[in-house]
């Protein structure tokens, strides 16, 4: 298929297929799909074929040109859903479940894409079924003549799969900085009611993250084992191990951000019990200055004779005088214990 403009990024979302080279002897340039393009490539040149969707009949075009297993093509027309690795003679086939960001709102949400990469000698298919940002933003950074072209598939496949764990490690700043307003949230407004369904939201994707990423793990350790020859010849261990151990350093951010959230709660429980400790505070000193009235009403309703009982209006001022000043002593003595 040929671009009518290569002055612009070829990464084209209208564009279903594309096949773009990489030369490391010549300049990078997008290329028409045919049927016998492998055979023209040489050890310096590297071929990636991009799929954006689930059309069958393209799928088979591609298929029959990189010369793909019935079972690669069945899923691809029927997406497991899960991370997955499998070896199929020329090349190897590597299925994940990549994230993108979505707007809703002011809260962080995501949705799930499911990715597969196909690589086999100077070749790398990815098939996907809506456009990805970061295989974009790659296709964003890297220019003609970028020199990929030296490289085998196994090693730009790891190149690819690092931008992958980068959009994972974006939408956890997302999820950390979401949970850092609601933390703010809850010391501005504590008695925001919101703050529960913000919070169970919040905890419902910090669980998701954690479903979606964590089978990727039989993936990147059993790209990086030692035994792991996908293809001969190939360079590609040691970013394979390096992807290992960004892989489960994303892994410990997913805990953190579940523990975040586990935070988040217990600042807002440690608010509900100051708010219920203070309205305690003040139920017991309504509780003394009321307790003060009715002792010195009880006192001055006894039944013995005495003169000030026979002071009449004036007994009666000085009686609430002496309440007044009473309850004014309580309330200091509160107040300079801090619990008003």
């Amino acid at each position: 298929m040929v671009y009518p403009d290569c002055t612009s990024s070829h990464y084209i979302h209208r564009v279903s297929i594309r096949a773009y080279l990489y030369d490391a002897d010549g300049s990078d340039h997008p290329i028409t799909l045919q049927d016998d393009v492998l055979q023209h490539l040489t050890e310096r040149q590297l071929l990636w074929i991009d799929v954006t969707g689930q059309d069958p009949a393209e799928i088979e075009q591609v298929g029959a040109v990189v010369h793909l297993h019935r079972e690669s093509i069945r899923t691809l027309l029927n997406p497991i859903g899960r991370p997955r690795l499998d070896i199929f003679g020329e090349y190897f086939q590597v299925n994940v479940v990549a994230i993108e960001a979505a707007s809703h709102g002011d809260e962080p949400s995501f949705r799930e894409l499911p990715l597969d990469f196909f690589a086999g000698p100077n070749y790398l298919v990815t098939v996907h079924t809506d456009a990805l940002q970061f295989l974009q933003d790659f296709d964003d950074r890297v220019r003609a003549d970028s020199g990929l072209g030296a490289l085998d598939s196994a090693s730009f496949l790891a190149a690819l799969l690092d931008w992958h764990i980068n959009s994972y490690f974006a939408v956890l700043d997302t999820f950390e900085a979401a949970v850092d307003d609601l933390d703010e949230e809850v010391l501005l407004h504590p008695n925001d009611r919101e703050f529960l369904q913000d919070l169970v939201d919040l905890r419902r994707q910090g669980g998701q993250l954690r479903r979606i990423l964590a089978p990727h793990r039989e993936v990147f350790s059993g790209l990086a084992r030692p035994d792991f020859q996908g293809l001969n010849n190939t360079n590609a261990n040691p970013q394979f191990r390096a992807l290992d151990d960004r892989f489960e350093r994303a892994m410990d951010m997913v805990e953190n951000a579940r523990e975040l959230v586990l935070g988040s709660f217990e600042l807002y429980i440690a608010g509900t019990g100051r708010k219920t400790n203070d309205a305690v505070q003040v139920l017991t000193i309504v509780t003394v200055s009321l307790g003060i009235v009715g002792a010195v009403a009880g006192v001055m309703g006894t039944n013995f004779t005495v003169g000030f009982f026979k002071a009449g209006e004036q007994g009666f001022i000085w009686m609430l005088i002496g309440m007044a000043v009473l309850i004014a002593l309580v309330l200091l003595l509160a107040r300079r214990r801090k619990w008003i």
